[in-house]
């Protein structure tokens, strides 16, 4: 895939001074006592963004990432940065935690304005849609008002939550999806997981055209390096349709790091918990994998018809980890994702 060539790289003083004046934004969202209410007006509805060729997606992807901060804020900030970069980005996909804190009042609650609205901005993230999942922290009593968030197009309309568990299809190649997402709800409740994963193999299953990508995105691993020790019992439930859907990537957060780790046989376990929470450390000998740091930022896909290019980013917009994924590679992702070094914290 043609990537653009990269702009150099911001000297220390102007890194020193954005980072200055996010910090006094955040300053001031503190200084207000989280009610934000210079932020809070009347927001129009977002107009997507057209024109771009629907054989390649671009699409950022993190978690836990809702309560505010300043480190939210500056990976936000972040995201925007790379998009003007590549020039390029088709949706963001939220990956649970959308809201820390006191829960969430209804569609009018202030934090969606300071936790949401007004943290994702710019030319690329003011116009793309963001299709979240639901995490521990959003359940049970924030679940109901993200729903009717989204389900009434409440705000500028770029969260999307239809329903806990729901499917959509992204670009086209020769009439064929170029990729197909399962949101999966993974803080269902034991007795309505079945129903759930019914649902996932459904949607891999249905007729028409198969798509050239799989991904599943959730909010809980089924396999991590970090003392968030995966729940035996979804990965029980999941793992076999994973697995009989030949599902590519699982992207998922919960652990709040970066992490991929790759196993014979299994999906990609891709992990971006980074999103403005505090810190989880690594314990490596517990699982073999990829990559793994305890770093805040996001993790971005860039895919067509032949490859993937897997970056992830910190929360100061410098790559950290490049892979590549050759589509007509004969293996799985332990197999065909391969580790790209990096020159000058940035993917070629």
């Amino acid at each position: 895939m043609a990537r653009p060539v990269p702009r150099r790289r911001p000297r220390p003083w102007r890194r020193l001074r954005t980072g200055v004046l996010i910090a006094l934004l955040g300053s001031i969202v503190c200084a207000l006592g989280g009610a934000g209410w210079v932020f809070y007006y009347p927001i129009s509805p977002y107009l997507p963004i057209t024109g771009l060729d629907p054989t390649h997606l671009s699409i950022m992807a993190l978690g836990d990432q809702g309560n505010g901060s300043l480190r939210q804020w500056r990976v936000a900030h972040a995201m925007e940065t790379i998009a003007e970069r590549d020039g390029r980005l088709d949706l963001v996909a939220l990956l649970g935690d959308n809201f820390y804190g006191k829960p969430l009042s209804g569609v009018e609650d202030a934090q969606w304005q300071t936790k949401f609205e007004k943290v994702y901005t710019g030319h690329w993230l003011s116009h793309v849609p963001f299709y979240a999942v639901l995490g521990n922290h959003d359940c049970p009593l924030s679940r109901d008002a993200e729903l009717a968030y989204a389900r009434q197009h409440v705000g500028s309309g770029r969260f999307q939550m239809p329903a806990s568990t729901y499917t959509r299809d992204f670009g086209q190649v020769d009439g064929r999806p170029l990729l197909r997402v399962v949101f999966f709800d993974s803080e269902v409740a034991g007795a309505d997981l079945g129903d759930e994963v019914q649902a996932m193999e459904q949607a891999f299953e249905q007729p028409g055209p198969t798509p050239i990508w799989r991904m599943v995105t959730a909010h809980h691993p089924l396999r991590s390096a970090s003392d968030h020790d995966p729940d035996s019992t979804l990965a029980a439930a999941l793992l076999p349709t994973l697995l009989r859907q030949h599902v590519d990537l699982y992207v998922s957060g919960h652990d709040h790091s970066h992490q991929l780790l790759l196993r014979p046989g299994e999906p990609a376990w891709v992990i971006s918990g980074g999103g403005g929470q505090k810190l989880n450390p690594l314990f490596t000998a517990t699982e073999p994998h990829a990559f793994a740091a305890s770093e805040a930022g996001f993790v971005k896909l860039d895919l067509d018809a032949s490859h993937l290019d897997l970056v992830f980013y910190n929360e100061f917009a410098d790559a950290t980890a490049h892979f590549t994924w050759q589509r007509d590679c004969p293996w799985l992702a332990n197999g065909c994702l391969r580790n790209v070094v990096l020159a000058n914290n940035q993917p070629p």
